[in-house]
């Protein structure tokens, strides 16, 4: 195939270089991703490291230019080359746009990959005829570990395919299908598969899999779950709020398992039968180790909101009743580690002292998690925790839309809170909310939202002066609601400067690890300040700019794309996606991809790797607190902790041999032959003139 020029570089790429990876070495491809994802960016995929040294395709976005089709082809050819020539590549997102006219291409690609362990399939309305052959590819996939089928159609045919890959299958661990919607009769036969599997140990389904006990496929789910020995975490998911869940077939069963360690139900609508089972079950049950339930009525969609509910259903909203049953089951259980609950609607205020005794009386549980709690049960909350000395041991989560600001001084466990503000004429609230936080330093998180008219210099005085002297806050959240039609062009002093005001501030921040800004005209001088302190920020992770007009989008997206490839902290970016500018656009995605594999490569040498290329990356990033974060993640240790192994890491190699040894200049020691001339050399040097020397001396320096 004659690729053309690269899109946005006009760089020619040698597609056809061959797979260099090995022990300890990346391949030559990971030199030019970038001109490789020039041809799967456009098409809506991006080639990312997500395990160090394995390059993933993965589905960033969603394409809605029909001219777009032109580069799937080239796309297509380039995914075949990849799976069919590099076992560096490990893991690919598929869609019914790049599978539309590639069919054969890339199930021949899937067939060949030499080291394919994660699949990802989303094919809505994939053509039935090219949905069989797909599903019998399954059969060649040996060394696949992880398959997700999101939003894909298979018929009986196709469900027989995945049924008798299940069945075979001796590689897979993972399996998700939560969107895989099919009628019992149908389901039934991926149930059946199911059961003649050994190697499932994580099982993610939706509720069409959870038919009623007296259906055939809940009797061969529930005696899946009764006698299977290899699962080890279940979850069952449901997005319809118009019918009960009915879990017999799998709380039944749980009584005969004892291998399953943790069990999510998410979204599920459960009747006070059923979750009655479920108190019953974990006061009996001695192997769970995490339970997690959260349902859809108590996730931030209150089911007075939906007409399309059923009567049956609303009458759920008080079950005050469950309440003692849950607490007999939390103080019983004895094996249980983790637990996440909505016990929103079942708990009164005067409750949650009842609750947290019993907590503190179960000495298993290391980490609990409310959600959605009322903003008036706040204050009750933080005293039940305060009273029982046990707040260390849990995680109050709630939706930080929630404006709790009158609470913060006499709760520090609250570390988030928002506060919003329609027009200049309720500003009050927007007052308190400055003048509180900086007397609060366990907030962690604030939302602040606005009308643009409300923001004079008076407050954002206030604001800029919280923003520029806080040492706590991590994430910043700037929202500015506009009275449509707003005059941009009839700005004056007074509305520009207070914005002025506020980037100046978060240009002096060294704390705020992720910022959004919503709704915000900033000129060209305040536009440049922003992009000037993203840049240069040391400390910013997370960013996210959506302006109010296009123009303003454009012009910031522009100046963002210049010289953003020198900042290597930024993790994330998401900006108002202004096509017209995709090469700026471009740009900025891939230096948070390039950031992003960095950060990988450098935890994994902090976790115990050495490997050049991860020492590297962590001698790069040591000052990144994306960094600290994703050792945080992968050690499970507090913020702390993990700066300190980062630390810890790099001195491993901070002595003469180490660091040679590392950079691959001797395998075990450094000597050097004897001069004439009786000079000194290397090894003669003592240990504080290497490590003076060592602070101009970086890994990356030296050539492989």
């Amino acid at each position: 195939m004659a690729l053309e020029k690269t899109h946005f570089s006009g760089s020619r790429l040698n597609y056809r270089t061959p797979c260099t990876s090995r022990e300890g070495h990346l391949c030559n491809i990971f030199g030019d991703i970038h001109l490789w994802n020039e041809f799967f960016w456009p098409a809506g995929f991006q080639l990312k490291e997500l395990s160090p040294g394995r390059l993933s395709l993965v589905k960033v976005r969603d394409v809605y230019d029909p001219l777009v089709k032109r580069v799937w082809k080239d796309a297509s050819t380039l995914l075949h080359h990849l799976l069919t020539h590099h076992r560096c590549v490990s893991s690919v997102d598929l869609d019914i746009d790049l599978m539309e006219d590639h069919h054969e291409l890339i199930c021949d690609a899937l067939c060949k990959s030499p080291n394919l362990r994660k699949l990802k399939l989303r094919l809505r309305r994939y053509p039935t005829s090219e949905a069989h052959s797909f599903a019998a590819t399954l059969s060649h996939l040996n060394q696949l570990r992880d398959l997700e089928l999101s939003r894909v159609d298979f018929d009986r045919l196709s469900l027989e395919a995945l049924s008798n890959f299940l069945a075979n299958t001796r590689s897979l661990t993972t399996l998700i299908m939560n969107d895989l919607n099919i009628e019992s009769e149908d389901a039934v036969v991926v149930v059946q598969g199911l059961k003649r599997n050994a190697t499932i140990t994580t099982l993610s389904v939706n509720r069409s899999l959870v038919s009623p006990e007296s259906s055939q496929c809940g009797m061969t789910f529930s005696d899946y779950i009764r006698w299977n020995k290899t699962l080890r975490t279940l979850s069952v998911t449901s997005r319809s709020l118009k019918s009960f869940t009915d879990l017999r077939p799998i709380i039944g069963a749980l009584s005969y398992n004892n291998t399953l360690f943790e069990l999510n139900l998410i979204g599920l609508l459960l009747d006070i039968q059923n979750k009655q089972l479920i108190t019953d079950m974990l006061i009996q049950n001695r192997t769970l180790r995490s339970f997690r339930m959260v349902d859809s009525l108590g996730a931030g969609c209150p089911f007075h909101r939906h007409s399309n509910v059923k009567p049956e259903v609303r009458a759920v909203g008080n079950e005050s009743c469950l309440l003692s049953l849950w607490l007999v089951a939390l103080t019983e259980n004895k094996t249980l580690k983790e637990l996440h609950l909505n016990l929103s609607r079942i708990i009164k205020p005067a409750d949650y002292s009842s609750l947290f005794k019993a907590l503190a009386r179960n000495t298993s549980l290391q980490k609990v998690t409310l959600q959605t709690m009322r903003k008036d049960d706040m204050t009750q909350i933080c005293r039940a925790l305060q009273d029982t000395g046990v707040p260390e041991r849990f995680f109050v989560i709630k939706p930080h839309e929630l404006d709790t600001v009158a609470e913060l001084p006499g709760c520090n466990e609250l570390i988030s809170t928002s506060v919003a503000c329609c027009s200049p004429l309720e500003s009050g609230p927007l007052h308190s909310a400055v003048y509180l936080p900086p007397t609060c330093s366990h907030v962690k998180l604030l939302r602040l939202r606005m009308a643009a008219e409300a923001l004079n210099s008076n407050l954002s005085s206030f604001i800029a002066q919280y923003i520029a002297n806080t040492t706590t806050l991590r994430e910043l959240d700037l929202i500015f609601d506009h009275n449509w039609p707003w005059p941009l062009h009839t700005l004056n002093q007074e509305t520009e400067c207070p914005q002025r005001t506020l980037v100046k501030a978060l240009s002096n921040n060294k704390t705020i690890r992720r910022l959004s800004i919503e709704g915000h005209y900033f000129d060209e001088t305040e536009t440049q300040m922003l992009v000037g302190m993203v840049h240069s920020s040391r400390t910013l992770c997370q960013l996210s700019l959506f302006p109010c007009s296009h123009i303003s989008a454009t012009e910031l997206l522009q100046k963002l794309s210049q010289n953003i490839s020198s900042n290597y902290t930024l993790l994330d970016i998401n900006v108002y996606r202004c096509w017209e500018n995709c090469s700026d656009l471009f740009a900025v995605e891939e230096v948070a991809r390039r950031n992003s594999s960095l950060v990988t490569r450098a935890a994994d040498f902090v976790m115990g790797t050495r490997y050049k290329y991860c020492a590297v990356a962590a001698e790069l990033l040591q000052c990144s607190p994306g960094l600290v974060a994703k050792v945080q993640e992968l050690a499970l240790i507090d913020e702390n902790e993990a700066a300190l192994r980062v630390k810890k890491s790099l001195k491993s190699f901070s002595e003469l041999d180490d660091f040679m040894r590392l950079a691959g200049v001797v395998k075990c020691s450094v000597t050097c032959h004897r001069l004439d001339d009786g000079k000194k050399q290397l090894v003669n040097l003592n240990r504080d003139c290497w490590l003076h020397i060592r602070q101009y001396i970086k890994l990356g320096d030296i050539q492989d």
